[in-house]
């Protein structure tokens, strides 16, 4: 697999340096001040002597209105250059108190100095990050600086638990498409800013995306790192949601926070007029009737991944007389008449195939086998819990979100990789009883880790809830094919080697097509082409058109994981109450 991971600098104590002497909040304020002085006196043209060579710059909307990264001094001194005093960055202070306050860092023998800090724009009030590297007996340079927005002035995000003011028989300012997790938050925080915004669905209820998953799912990523924006789950709520849990709360959500949404209602034609730089959108209502909405901005909120499944055809497959079907149609293995007397193979070794596999072994199949193509990446949940998410656990929901925002993507996928091999000496015994049986287990000893997979192919990962002991003891079976599949015969799967897996049922477990076809779907082919390969990543490892401008104006996308969700869903809010406010007044100038 293509790896994107950039190597990490010497981060080691000169050899000359008491550790026990370091104080990290003095070094970290006079940096601050240093930086602030050259800023101040425009002398960015060379900044050596504050940063290191391969360092990084990640800017959430702070200084550039854009999620942007930038490495090197050679680029980190022109991104200054063109954006510092232009957006009035200044007033940079350490922030003394809390889980941001400076200390130094030892990750693995790997040490730097970190801290939170604040500063203002003109438009605004941020927090960042700054990690510096030790290169001299008494000299601290910056390796990662992270600028993020948290606040416009005179526009401070009030509580949204109140009655909203949206009239859904007038236009709105913000059209999202799309009730899930994202667009939820998106609404909460644009009423928390007072945009006005109007939530439409196809779907007749609150959490139908949930609701359309198979019975067993549970989320993999634990509540604490899961809240919703303003309104954290109940603390009765288990560890890890059940998919009623989910729905239930998404449910509550929208009716305590009163978000305007419509549900039932279809998306016909969308236009845009540059003149008016507003957005027609023809809808069909739950009872049949059009109507016409002419937002400023237009959000699709429909997905992390795409609705259509990913379903190969395989050769002679009209000869198999059991039945198939792809994961996204597998509602609960109870339903499955005569389960005790059928075995069941499912195509795939990723998260849904290890959910579904443990559904089939709990309600009595006779046989259950994955057919496993390539290696997977798989950790038990205490595992993921110390090494991946521990800082949620111990700061604030606030902190803890912008430190994990704070990597520059390579970054965060080369750490990842070594808390990867730390995982799987974690799970050490786990992973040789899966070995054992038959799975092939990646441990990031190729220099890929965990996060590759999550971030970039979002597959071919399993964070085990329960199916790892039904493998080990053997009530899922692994076949392992790196040829894959071949076809079908009458009563079996048949491999790319010519082995024969007799079955019953078949679940093909192949995934989905990504949200971009969605998208298409919705917008047309020629609009999506003007705004590229959206979610894919750009030369600055960027996420294209999520949560930031796009190239058409007016119209952004919001998605993610829970915790994305909540996290980005204020940067894209923000971004949208500049433009309306006018404190962004390039936005149109800049899309031309």
């Amino acid at each position: 697999m293509e790896t994107i991971a950039a190597p990490l600098p010497s981060l080691v104590l000169h050899g000359e340096v008491d550790q026990a002497s370091i104080d990290p909040h003095s070094i970290t304020q006079a940096w601050l001040s240093n930086l602030q002085h050259k800023i101040s006196q425009n002398q960015l043209n060379d900044i050596s002597d504050l940063f290191i060579s391969d360092c990084w710059w990640r800017d959430i909307i702070a200084l550039s209105w854009d999620i942007t990264t930038k490495r090197g001094t050679n680029e980190t001194a022109q991104f200054l250059h063109l954006h510092a005093a232009l957006s009035g960055f200044g007033q940079l202070n350490v922030i003394d108190h809390g889980a941001l306050q400076p200390r130094l860092s030892n990750m693995g023998g790997l040490i730097w100095i970190e801290s939170g800090f604040s500063f203002e724009t003109k438009v605004g009030n941020g927090r960042g990050i700054v990690r510096l590297a030790n290169v001299g007996p008494a000299e601290w340079r910056a390796w990662i600086v992270h600028t993020n927005l948290d606040e416009l002035r005179g526009f401070a995000e009030q509580s949204p638990l109140e009655k909203g003011d949206c009239d859904k028989e007038a236009d709105c300012q913000v059209l999202i498409i799309g009730a899930g997790q994202s667009g939820l938050a998106l609404a909460a925080r644009l009423k928390g800013l007072g945009v006005s915004a109007l939530i439409v669905d196809k779907s007749p209820q609150i959490g139908d995306s949930w609701r359309q998953r198979y019975e067993s799912i549970r989320s993999h990523t634990p509540r604490y790192t899961d809240h919703f924006p303003h309104l954290d789950y109940p603390s009765d709520y288990p560890d890890f949601l059940t998919k009623d849990h989910i729905i239930t709360w998404m449910e509550h959500y929208h009716k305590a926070l009163d978000l305007p949404i419509e549900l039932g209602v279809t998306v016909g034609k969308i236009t845009y007029d540059t003149s008016s730089q507003q957005y027609t959108v023809a809808l069909k209502s739950q009872d049949g009737s059009d109507r016409i909405l002419t937002p400023r901005h237009l959000v699709l909120a429909t997905g992390l991944i795409g609705h259509t499944p990913l379903s190969p055809t395989f050769s002679n497959q009209s000869s198999f007389t059991g039945q198939i079907y792809h994961s996204h149609s597998h509602a609960s293995a109870r339903l499955i008449p005569s389960l005790s007397s059928k075995k069941v193979v499912i195509i795939g070794a990723g998260t849904s195939a290890f959910d579904i596999a443990q559904d089939f072994v709990n309600n009595g199949a006779k046989d259950v086998t994955i057919i496993q193509r390539s290696p997977t990446f798989v950790l038990s949940l205490e595992a993921q819990d110390k090494f991946v998410l521990a800082g949620w656990n111990a700061m604030a929901t606030a902190d803890a979100d912008l430190v994990g925002s704070s990597f520059p993507v390579p970054i965060a996928l080369t750490l990842l990789v070594g808390a990867t091999q730390m995982m799987a000496q974690h799970d050490a015994e786990l992973l040789s009883g899966l070995e054992k049986a038959g799975l092939a287990v990646k441990r990031g000893e190729d220099g890929v880790g965990i996060l590759h997979h999550q971030l970039l192919k979002a597959g071919h990962f399993y964070i085990d809830q329960g199916a790892c002991e039904m493998v080990v003891d053997g009530r899922i079976r692994i076949k392992r094919s790196e040829g894959g599949v071949k076809g079908f015969d009458t009563n079996a799967v048949v491999l790319a080697d010519g082995t024969a897996v007799e079955a019953d049922v078949v679940v093909v477990a192949t995934g989905f097509k990504p949200s971009s076809e969605t998208a298409r779907e919705i917008m047309g082919e020629e609009f999506m082409a003007k705004v590229g390969r959206m979610g894919e990543l750009d030369e600055e490892k960027e996420r294209i058109a999520w949560w930031r401008p796009t190239a058409m104006p007016g119209f952004w996308y919001m998605t993610g994981s829970f915790l994305w969700s909540r996290s980005f869903s204020k940067v894209l809010a923000l971004q949208i109450k500049a433009v309306e406010e006018g404190l962004n007044p390039d936005y149109y100038r800049d899309l031309k």
